[in-house]
Protein backbone atom coordinates (compact mmCIF):
# COMPACT_ATOMS: atom_id res chain seq x y z
CA UNK A 1 0.00 0.00 0.00
CA UNK A 2 2.86 2.42 0.89
CA UNK A 3 0.45 4.92 2.43
CA UNK A 4 2.01 8.37 2.75
CA UNK A 5 4.74 7.83 0.16
CA UNK A 6 6.57 10.96 -0.97
CA UNK A 7 6.77 10.83 -4.76
CA UNK A 8 9.06 13.89 -5.02
CA UNK A 9 6.46 15.97 -6.83
CA UNK A 10 7.09 19.68 -6.33
CA UNK A 11 3.53 20.77 -7.22
CA UNK A 12 1.86 20.66 -3.78
CA UNK A 13 -1.70 19.86 -4.88
CA UNK A 14 -0.51 17.11 -7.25
CA UNK A 15 1.78 15.66 -4.58
CA UNK A 16 -1.27 15.27 -2.35
CA UNK A 17 -3.31 13.85 -5.23
CA UNK A 18 -0.60 11.24 -5.87
CA UNK A 19 -0.87 10.11 -2.24
CA UNK A 20 -4.63 9.93 -2.72
CA UNK A 21 -4.02 7.47 -5.59
CA UNK A 22 -2.74 5.00 -2.99
CA UNK A 23 -5.66 5.62 -0.65
CA UNK A 24 -8.25 5.32 -3.43
CA UNK A 25 -7.05 1.89 -4.49
CA UNK A 26 -6.90 0.59 -0.93
CA UNK A 27 -10.44 1.89 -0.42
CA UNK A 28 -11.52 -0.06 -3.51
CA UNK A 29 -10.01 -3.25 -2.07
CA UNK A 30 -11.81 -2.64 1.23
CA UNK A 31 -15.12 -1.93 -0.54
CA UNK A 32 -14.74 -5.12 -2.59
CA UNK A 33 -14.19 -7.14 0.60
CA UNK A 34 -17.20 -5.62 2.35
CA UNK A 35 -19.41 -6.30 -0.67
CA UNK A 36 -18.25 -9.93 -1.06
CA UNK A 37 -17.83 -10.89 2.60
CA UNK A 38 -14.59 -12.90 2.92
CA UNK A 39 -13.63 -14.56 6.21
CA UNK A 40 -10.21 -12.88 6.30
CA UNK A 41 -8.50 -9.78 4.93
CA UNK A 42 -4.71 -10.23 4.76
CA UNK A 43 -2.23 -7.37 4.40
CA UNK A 44 1.35 -8.54 3.96
CA UNK A 45 3.46 -5.52 4.84
CA UNK A 46 4.46 -2.03 3.68
CA UNK A 47 1.09 -0.72 4.79
CA UNK A 48 2.80 2.59 5.53
CA UNK A 49 5.73 3.89 3.52
CA UNK A 50 7.61 5.02 6.61
CA UNK A 51 8.24 3.94 10.16
CA UNK A 52 6.54 7.03 11.63
CA UNK A 53 3.47 7.81 9.49
CA UNK A 54 1.63 11.11 9.84
CA UNK A 55 -1.72 11.49 11.61
CA UNK A 56 -3.78 11.72 8.37
CA UNK A 57 -2.34 8.39 7.21
CA UNK A 58 -3.05 6.76 10.58
CA UNK A 59 -6.61 8.11 10.65
CA UNK A 60 -7.30 6.92 7.10
CA UNK A 61 -6.04 3.39 7.78
CA UNK A 62 -7.86 3.11 11.11
CA UNK A 63 -11.13 4.15 9.47
CA UNK A 64 -10.78 1.56 6.70
CA UNK A 65 -9.80 -1.29 9.03
CA UNK A 66 -12.72 -0.40 11.28
CA UNK A 67 -15.06 -0.70 8.29
CA UNK A 68 -13.79 -4.23 7.72
CA UNK A 69 -14.09 -5.18 11.39
CA UNK A 70 -17.61 -3.79 11.57
CA UNK A 71 -18.51 -5.97 8.57
CA UNK A 72 -17.41 -9.09 10.46
CA UNK A 73 -14.16 -9.55 8.52
CA UNK A 74 -11.05 -10.61 10.44
CA UNK A 75 -8.05 -8.47 9.46
CA UNK A 76 -4.50 -9.85 9.71
CA UNK A 77 -1.39 -7.75 9.13
CA UNK A 78 2.40 -8.01 9.21
CA UNK A 79 5.08 -5.34 8.98
CA UNK A 80 7.19 -4.82 5.85
CA UNK A 81 10.62 -3.36 5.29
CA UNK A 82 9.23 0.19 5.11
CA UNK A 83 7.62 0.14 8.56
CA UNK A 84 9.73 -2.18 10.70
CA UNK A 85 12.35 -0.12 12.60
CA UNK A 86 15.90 -0.70 11.42
CA UNK A 87 17.61 0.38 14.64
CA UNK A 88 17.21 -0.21 18.38
CA UNK A 89 16.05 3.40 18.86
CA UNK A 90 12.53 2.38 17.80
CA UNK A 91 10.83 -0.91 18.61
CA UNK A 92 7.07 -0.66 17.97
CA UNK A 93 5.30 -0.83 14.62
CA UNK A 94 2.76 1.88 13.84
CA UNK A 95 0.22 -0.79 12.82
CA UNK A 96 0.29 -2.29 16.32
CA UNK A 97 -2.16 0.43 17.40
CA UNK A 98 -4.80 -1.39 15.33
CA UNK A 99 -4.39 -4.50 17.44
CA UNK A 100 -4.49 -2.46 20.65
CA UNK A 101 -7.80 -1.00 19.46
CA UNK A 102 -9.18 -4.49 18.76
CA UNK A 103 -9.45 -3.85 15.01
CA UNK A 104 -6.89 -6.31 13.64
CA UNK A 105 -4.50 -9.12 14.46
CA UNK A 106 -0.95 -7.90 13.92
CA UNK A 107 1.92 -10.39 13.81
CA UNK A 108 4.52 -7.81 14.78
CA UNK A 109 7.40 -10.08 15.77
CA UNK A 110 10.39 -10.22 13.43
CA UNK A 111 12.23 -12.90 15.37
CA UNK A 112 9.60 -15.64 15.34
CA UNK A 113 6.43 -16.81 13.62
CA UNK A 114 3.20 -16.02 15.48
CA UNK A 115 -0.18 -17.61 14.80
CA UNK A 116 -3.89 -17.59 15.53
CA UNK A 117 -6.46 -20.34 14.87
CA UNK A 118 -10.06 -19.43 14.04
CA UNK A 119 -13.08 -21.67 13.49
CA UNK A 120 -14.87 -21.02 10.18
CA UNK A 121 -18.01 -23.03 9.49
CA UNK A 122 -16.69 -26.03 11.40
CA UNK A 123 -13.17 -25.91 9.92
CA UNK A 124 -10.13 -24.69 11.78
CA UNK A 125 -8.04 -22.11 9.91
CA UNK A 126 -4.54 -21.49 11.26
CA UNK A 127 -3.10 -18.17 10.12
CA UNK A 128 0.52 -17.46 10.99
CA UNK A 129 2.84 -14.63 10.14
CA UNK A 130 6.17 -12.97 10.75
CA UNK A 131 7.07 -9.34 10.16
CA UNK A 132 10.09 -8.31 8.11
CA UNK A 133 13.48 -8.89 9.74
CA UNK A 134 15.04 -5.44 9.41
CA UNK A 135 17.97 -6.14 11.72
CA UNK A 136 19.29 -8.92 9.46
CA UNK A 137 17.87 -8.29 6.01
CA UNK A 138 20.01 -10.78 4.12
CA UNK A 139 18.94 -13.71 6.33
CA UNK A 140 16.18 -16.15 5.43
CA UNK A 141 13.23 -15.18 7.70
CA UNK A 142 12.21 -18.86 8.06
CA UNK A 143 15.63 -19.99 9.24
CA UNK A 144 15.20 -22.08 12.42
CA UNK A 145 11.45 -21.35 12.41
CA UNK A 146 8.56 -23.80 12.83
CA UNK A 147 5.54 -22.99 10.71
CA UNK A 148 2.36 -23.78 12.69
CA UNK A 149 0.04 -26.20 10.88
CA UNK A 150 -2.70 -26.60 13.45
CA UNK A 151 -5.74 -26.18 11.21
CA UNK A 152 -7.68 -27.90 8.49
CA UNK A 153 -6.34 -25.01 6.42
CA UNK A 154 -2.95 -23.42 7.09
CA UNK A 155 -1.90 -19.97 5.89
CA UNK A 156 1.48 -18.24 6.31
CA UNK A 157 2.03 -14.48 5.82
CA UNK A 158 5.53 -13.16 5.00
CA UNK A 159 7.10 -10.01 3.64
CA UNK A 160 10.00 -11.59 1.80
CA UNK A 161 11.89 -12.01 -1.47
CA UNK A 162 10.89 -15.26 -3.15
CA UNK A 163 13.54 -17.25 -5.04
CA UNK A 164 12.58 -20.00 -7.44
CA UNK A 165 9.69 -21.16 -9.66
CA UNK A 166 10.71 -18.60 -12.33
CA UNK A 167 9.68 -15.67 -10.12
CA UNK A 168 11.33 -12.30 -10.78
CA UNK A 169 10.91 -8.94 -9.07
CA UNK A 170 10.13 -5.88 -11.19
CA UNK A 171 12.36 -3.94 -8.77
CA UNK A 172 15.73 -5.78 -8.91
CA UNK A 173 17.30 -4.79 -5.57
CA UNK A 174 14.39 -6.32 -3.60
CA UNK A 175 15.68 -9.85 -4.26
CA UNK A 176 18.32 -9.83 -1.49
CA UNK A 177 15.94 -8.74 1.27
CA UNK A 178 14.67 -11.53 3.57
CA UNK A 179 15.06 -14.20 0.85
CA UNK A 180 13.11 -17.48 1.01
CA UNK A 181 13.29 -20.51 -1.29
CA UNK A 182 10.98 -23.25 -2.49
CA UNK A 183 12.60 -25.60 0.08
CA UNK A 184 11.03 -23.45 2.81
CA UNK A 185 7.53 -24.47 1.67
CA UNK A 186 6.66 -27.47 3.81
CA UNK A 187 3.88 -29.97 3.18
CA UNK A 188 0.68 -29.17 5.03
CA UNK A 189 0.80 -25.46 4.20
CA UNK A 190 -2.13 -24.49 1.96
CA UNK A 191 -1.42 -20.86 1.17
CA UNK A 192 1.68 -18.67 1.37
CA UNK A 193 0.59 -15.02 1.33
CA UNK A 194 3.57 -12.92 0.30
CA UNK A 195 4.36 -9.24 0.23
CA UNK A 196 7.47 -7.25 -0.81
CA UNK A 197 7.73 -7.69 -4.60
CA UNK A 198 5.61 -5.02 -6.29
CA UNK A 199 4.55 -7.29 -9.17
CA UNK A 200 1.86 -9.98 -9.04
CA UNK A 201 2.70 -13.66 -9.31
CA UNK A 202 1.08 -16.98 -8.40
CA UNK A 203 2.76 -20.38 -8.24
CA UNK A 204 2.10 -23.84 -6.75
CA UNK A 205 4.59 -26.01 -4.86
CA UNK A 206 3.88 -29.12 -2.71
CA UNK A 207 0.13 -28.41 -3.09
CA UNK A 208 0.72 -24.98 -1.55
CA UNK A 209 -0.36 -21.90 -3.47
CA UNK A 210 2.27 -19.16 -3.32
CA UNK A 211 0.89 -15.74 -4.17
CA UNK A 212 2.23 -12.19 -4.16
CA UNK A 213 -0.49 -9.66 -5.12
CA UNK A 214 2.01 -6.81 -5.64
CA UNK A 215 1.44 -3.14 -4.88
CA UNK A 216 -1.94 -1.47 -5.35
CA UNK A 217 -0.45 1.39 -7.37
CA UNK A 218 2.63 1.94 -9.52
CA UNK A 219 5.33 3.12 -7.13
CA UNK A 220 8.51 3.21 -9.27
CA UNK A 221 9.36 3.44 -12.97
CA UNK A 222 10.40 -0.21 -12.84
CA UNK A 223 6.67 -1.01 -12.47
CA UNK A 224 5.56 0.95 -15.52
CA UNK A 225 4.36 -2.19 -17.30
CA UNK A 226 2.93 -3.97 -14.24
CA UNK A 227 -0.77 -4.65 -13.78
CA UNK A 228 -1.90 -3.64 -10.30
CA UNK A 229 -4.58 -5.06 -8.06
CA UNK A 230 -5.29 -7.46 -5.20
CA UNK A 231 -6.29 -11.11 -5.00
CA UNK A 232 -9.45 -12.94 -3.96
CA UNK A 233 -8.55 -16.40 -2.66
CA UNK A 234 -10.85 -19.34 -1.96
CA UNK A 235 -9.57 -22.35 0.01
CA UNK A 236 -11.45 -25.63 -0.18
CA UNK A 237 -10.82 -29.36 0.14
CA UNK A 238 -10.43 -29.58 -3.61
CA UNK A 239 -7.71 -26.92 -3.73
CA UNK A 240 -7.07 -23.19 -3.87
CA UNK A 241 -8.54 -20.74 -6.37
CA UNK A 242 -6.93 -17.32 -6.86
CA UNK A 243 -8.53 -14.48 -8.80
CA UNK A 244 -6.54 -11.33 -9.53
CA UNK A 245 -8.77 -8.24 -9.21
CA UNK A 246 -7.26 -5.44 -11.34
CA UNK A 247 -7.28 -1.81 -10.27
CA UNK A 248 -7.03 1.35 -12.34
CA UNK A 249 -3.76 3.16 -11.70
CA UNK A 250 -2.23 6.52 -12.46
CA UNK A 251 -1.05 6.43 -16.13
CA UNK A 252 2.75 6.26 -16.37
CA UNK A 253 4.50 6.38 -19.73
CA UNK A 254 8.12 6.51 -20.90
CA UNK A 255 9.07 8.01 -24.24
CA UNK A 256 12.42 8.28 -26.00
CA UNK A 257 13.46 11.19 -28.21
CA UNK A 258 16.68 11.27 -30.25
CA UNK A 259 18.22 14.73 -30.72
CA UNK A 260 20.73 15.82 -33.32
CA UNK A 261 22.10 18.99 -34.96
CA UNK A 262 19.16 18.81 -37.35
CA UNK A 263 16.74 19.14 -34.41
CA UNK A 264 17.35 22.89 -34.27
CA UNK A 265 16.22 24.66 -31.11
CA UNK A 266 16.08 21.89 -28.49
CA UNK A 267 13.35 23.47 -26.36
CA UNK A 268 11.08 24.00 -29.35
CA UNK A 269 11.80 20.52 -30.74
CA UNK A 270 11.11 18.77 -27.43
CA UNK A 271 8.02 20.88 -26.65
CA UNK A 272 6.53 20.03 -30.04
CA UNK A 273 7.13 16.36 -29.36
CA UNK A 274 5.47 16.59 -25.93
CA UNK A 275 2.45 18.41 -27.34
CA UNK A 276 1.47 15.32 -29.33
CA UNK A 277 0.92 13.23 -26.17
CA UNK A 278 -0.23 15.86 -23.66
CA UNK A 279 -2.47 14.43 -20.93
CA UNK A 280 -3.08 16.14 -17.56
CA UNK A 281 -3.57 12.75 -15.82
CA UNK A 282 -0.34 11.11 -17.03
CA UNK A 283 3.08 10.92 -15.41
CA UNK A 284 5.57 11.14 -18.28
CA UNK A 285 9.24 10.22 -18.35
CA UNK A 286 11.08 11.60 -21.36
CA UNK A 287 14.44 10.00 -22.15
CA UNK A 288 16.64 12.18 -24.36
CA UNK A 289 19.33 10.54 -26.48
CA UNK A 290 21.62 11.48 -29.36
CA UNK A 291 24.16 14.30 -29.78
CA UNK A 292 23.64 18.06 -29.91
CA UNK A 293 26.01 20.91 -30.72
CA UNK A 294 27.52 23.27 -28.16
CA UNK A 295 25.32 26.06 -29.46
CA UNK A 296 22.19 23.93 -28.99
CA UNK A 297 23.35 23.06 -25.49
CA UNK A 298 23.87 26.71 -24.53
CA UNK A 299 20.34 27.55 -25.68
CA UNK A 300 18.77 24.54 -23.95
CA UNK A 301 16.78 25.88 -20.96
CA UNK A 302 15.65 22.91 -18.90
CA UNK A 303 13.47 24.92 -16.47
CA UNK A 304 11.50 26.26 -19.41
CA UNK A 305 10.86 22.71 -20.59
CA UNK A 306 9.70 21.63 -17.12
CA UNK A 307 7.28 24.56 -16.95
CA UNK A 308 5.79 23.58 -20.28
CA UNK A 309 5.50 19.92 -19.26
CA UNK A 310 3.88 20.80 -15.93
CA UNK A 311 1.08 22.55 -17.77
CA UNK A 312 0.45 19.52 -19.99
CA UNK A 313 1.08 16.50 -17.73
CA UNK A 314 0.34 15.47 -14.16
CA UNK A 315 4.08 15.08 -13.51
CA UNK A 316 7.21 15.05 -15.66
CA UNK A 317 10.63 13.39 -15.41
CA UNK A 318 13.43 14.27 -17.80
CA UNK A 319 16.30 11.79 -18.26
CA UNK A 320 19.40 13.13 -20.04
CA UNK A 321 22.05 10.57 -19.06
CA UNK A 322 22.44 9.33 -22.65
CA UNK A 323 22.46 12.76 -24.30
CA UNK A 324 25.86 13.93 -25.55
CA UNK A 325 27.18 17.42 -26.30
CA UNK A 326 29.62 17.72 -29.18
CA UNK A 327 33.15 18.05 -27.84
CA UNK A 328 32.12 17.32 -24.23
CA UNK A 329 30.45 13.91 -24.35
CA UNK A 330 27.91 12.91 -21.69
CA UNK A 331 27.78 15.82 -19.25
CA UNK A 332 24.29 15.53 -17.80
CA UNK A 333 23.97 14.01 -14.34
CA UNK A 334 21.12 11.54 -13.91
CA UNK A 335 18.32 12.47 -11.56
CA UNK A 336 18.50 10.69 -8.22
CA UNK A 337 15.07 10.38 -6.62
CA UNK A 338 16.22 10.02 -3.02
CA UNK A 339 19.31 9.85 -0.75
CA UNK A 340 18.70 6.11 -0.38
CA UNK A 341 18.87 5.58 -4.14
CA UNK A 342 22.04 7.68 -4.35
CA UNK A 343 23.59 5.60 -1.55
CA UNK A 344 22.65 2.31 -3.23
CA UNK A 345 24.01 3.47 -6.59
CA UNK A 346 27.32 4.57 -5.08
CA UNK A 347 27.83 1.40 -3.01
CA UNK A 348 26.94 -0.86 -5.93
CA UNK A 349 29.56 0.91 -8.06
CA UNK A 350 32.21 0.42 -5.36
CA UNK A 351 31.27 -3.24 -4.83
CA UNK A 352 31.55 -3.92 -8.55
CA UNK A 353 35.22 -2.81 -8.57
CA UNK A 354 36.20 -4.20 -5.15
CA UNK A 355 38.42 -7.14 -4.29
CA UNK A 356 36.74 -10.15 -2.58
CA UNK A 357 37.81 -8.88 0.86
CA UNK A 358 36.71 -5.31 0.15
CA UNK A 359 33.43 -6.57 -1.34
CA UNK A 360 32.48 -8.29 1.92
CA UNK A 361 33.18 -5.10 3.88
CA UNK A 362 31.29 -2.85 1.43
CA UNK A 363 28.23 -5.11 1.49
CA UNK A 364 28.16 -4.71 5.28
CA UNK A 365 28.48 -0.93 4.86
CA UNK A 366 25.55 -0.99 2.42
CA UNK A 367 23.35 -3.09 4.72
CA UNK A 368 24.02 -0.96 7.82
CA UNK A 369 23.78 2.32 5.89
CA UNK A 370 20.37 1.42 4.50
CA UNK A 371 19.11 0.58 7.99
CA UNK A 372 19.94 4.06 9.24
CA UNK A 373 18.80 5.91 6.12
CA UNK A 374 15.44 4.10 6.02
CA UNK A 375 14.92 4.70 9.74
CA UNK A 376 14.90 8.48 9.30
Amino acid sequence: MHLGKNFNISHFARALERKRDLERNFSKAVDYAIENGPDFFLVTGDIYDRILPTNPERVFLTKKIRELRDSGIHVFMIGGNHEVPKTARLTDLAIESLQSAGLATVFSRSDRVQHRTIDVDGSKVCISGKSYNAMNESQNPLRNQRIPKKGNYNILMLHAAFHGLNVASSVPYFVDQNPIKTTDIRRGLNYLALGHYHNYFKRTHHNCTVCNPGSLEKITWAEEGDKKGFVWVELSKSGTDVEFIPLETRPMESKELVLSKESGDVNHFVSSFLKESADPKTILRLILKGRISRDQYQRFIVNELYRYAQENFFHFDLVRDELEVEGYGKIFVGRIESPIEAFIKRLNALIEKASPKEEEFLKLVKELGLKYLEAE
